[in-house]
């Protein structure tokens, strides 16, 4: 936003201020500026707070980093409340209350700023009572009324008492943040704290009994939409008999997984069988996010244009989940969602992934957001010596050029009539590189999407965007042979989900598949650090003329390899 955007923005809210308060409005506009960079900090952008007032309003805030100091003046980093406003407009009546209530040691505190008509003395008044320890703080507010011609906005005339109500204002139904507080749920208080290795351990469902697992190996699958499962067969023996008998439906196992310790997980089956007198369990089981999220019921519905925060606090109501943003909220585009809810938790948090594209990874019940997480990774899959095998596979059979929306009935219409009326007329969508994939010359038709919480074209038009696609699908799975090579560990890194590593397959005729590919999902045995996984990077859809090139890139390999092979004979 550019700075005298910003200005008009919040003049008017700063002179009602001052009409009402007989507080300079070019003081407030200043400090707006100068304390939130013009509307752009991270404070301002998440709490509408311009002010970096702490605490909170009306229960609500957003959690920051701040420094504070000890005793002994050490700067430490902590995370701070302050205040959550539903606009700036609050965040700037809040601040005129600090100054005509004063704090609560001295409610004259800032007496000296209520009708004083001089800005300079005014910006020295706020000093002189310490709002600010910045010495040259007066200084800088001075150069902002000046240069931006502040005092412009000292004037009541033609300034309403309050901000515009609508005759009939339409109550938005309220959602209660959902953003980490900094405050765990607390976990099983029998589990080891102090083992280094890591471990599984079968819990009842009121916690009482926690014993550990020996003795299996653990399959967990783990990816980018924070669904992680795992299964593992266990034989009953004498010594394992407590924790086998514990292993039934709906009691909780919990995994140090790679990543995060003490994973909760909720046993969703359990397949005995037996053979002669041996006796073995086959146990699958499925972490808290997708197992609580799915029993969770979201009967409210929103239609409008949602921040991925309302998002969040809509389809995680009624839980003990919470969010946290690593990256940054406004990098996020807001989505029109038009009867967003009445669905369960889980297909809301399914729309969310899809909508506001973006990652995420579970730790119980913090919810970690990303637009896109890992990182470029210098590491290197190669068939020689540590990828025994990979599958390449490019499929076109799902790729679609064009399809038809249908959005809501109008009010006593029927689908089943012969000319139904719905509320816009229904959309076809025709991709616009259709004509490079056209069969016969014909296109490749979509199921149609028939949806009654559309009522808005241009919400359909973004549903049909994202439901046709025309380009092959291409999926490579690989699997990967840990070597312990000292040398090796000094240059290469340890890589993860969401991280992007270099895969090499080659073979006698040449070159296979060679890329820069992220992976999005493993598929491997916790327990053990040393286990094969296997990986499945990223399902990406190319152009055909890539995919063209990229196969006339590997003849030209297998013939480089097979003009130096016969070199070699002569």
């Amino acid at each position: 936003m550019a700075n005298l955007d910003f200005i008009k923005q919040i003049a008017p809210d700063a002179q009602r201020v001052y009409k009402k308060h007989d507080i300079l409005a070019s003081l407030m506009i200043a400090q707006a500026c100068l304390e939130s960079g013009w509307g752009t900090s991270e404070l301002a952008t998440q709490g509408k707070n311009l002010f970096g007032m702490k605490g909170t309003y009306k229960g609500k805030y957003v959690l920051m980093w701040t420094t504070e100091y000890d005793k002994n003046g050490k700067p430490t980093p902590v995370q701070a409340r302050f205040r959550k406003y539903p606009s700036w407009s609050e965040s700037i009546q809040d601040l005129a209350k600090l100054y005509v209530n004063g704090t609560s040691w001295d409610p004259h505190h800032y007496q000296a700023v209520i009708g004083e008509k001089d800005y300079k003395k005014a910006t020295a008044a706020l000093v002189e009572a310490g709002y600010a320890t910045d010495p040259n703080y007066a200084i800088k507010l001075n150069s902002l009324i000046f240069t931006y011609k502040l005092t412009q906005y000292d004037t009541v005339e033609g300034v309403p008492d309050g901000p515009d109500v609508p005759d009939t204002p339409t109550p938005d139904p309220e959602f209660p943040s959902k953003e980490y507080d900094g405050k765990d749920i607390t976990l099983n208080q029998n589990l080891p704290s102090d083992v280094t290795f890591p471990q599984l351990h079968v819990s009842t469902k009121d916690g009482k009994s926690v014993v550990e697992i020996t003795g299996v190996s653990v399959d967990l699958t783990d990816d980018k939409t924070g669904k992680k499962s795992f299964t593992f067969t266990i034989t009953k023996t004498q010594e394992n008999a407590i924790e086998f008998d514990l292993l039934v439906n709906d009691n909780i196992l919990y995994l140090d997984e790679k990543k995060f310790n003490h994973q909760k997980y909720y046993i969703t089956d359990v397949d005995i069988h037996q053979e002669k007198n041996v006796l073995r369990k086959t146990v699958s089981a499925s972490h808290i996010f997708t197992v609580l999220l799915i029993n969770n019921r979201i009967h409210e519905t929103v239609s409008k244009k949602l921040k991925l925060r309302e998002a969040l606090d809509i389809a995680l109501k009624d839980t003990n989940f919470k969010y946290i943003f690593k990256t940054p909220e406004r990098e996020f585009d807001a989505a029109e969602q038009e009867n967003f809810g009445d669905k369960n938790s889980t297909e809301l948090m399914d729309e969310i992934i899809q909508d506001y594209k973006l990652e995420i990874d579970i730790d119980n019940y913090k919810i970690y957001v990303y637009q896109k997480m890992g990182k470029r990774i210098h590491f290197t899959l190669d068939s020689r010596y540590n990828m025994p095998g990979i599958s390449i596979k490019i499929n076109s059979q799902n790729s679609t050029t064009r399809a038809w929306g249908y959005g809501a009935l109008k009010k006593g219409s029927s689908a089943d009539s012969k000319k139904p009326k719905y509320e816009f007329e229904p959309i076809l969508y025709i991709h616009p590189d259709e004509k490079k994939f056209l069969l016969e010359g014909k296109p490749r038709w979509a199921e149609p999407i028939r949806d009654e919480r559309y009522k808005k074209a241009s919400i359909m038009v973004s549903a049909l965007k994202k439901h046709v696609n025309p380009y092959p699908e291409m999926t490579i799975e690989a699997d990967f042979q840990y070597i312990y090579e000292p040398k090796l560990l000094e240059i290469e890194q340890d890589f993860w989900k969401g991280d992007t590593i270099h895969v090499l397959a080659d073979t006698a005729d040449g070159i296979t598949f060679e890329d820069d590919v992220r992976l999005i999902s493993i598929q491997y045995n916790p327990l053990d650090p040393y286990s094969s996984p296997k990986l499945i990077f990223a399902n990406f859809r190319k152009d055909i003329q890539d995919i063209a090139v990229s196969q006339a890139k590997q003849l030209r390999d297998q013939k480089r390899y097979i003009n130096q092979l016969f070199q070699t004979l002569r």
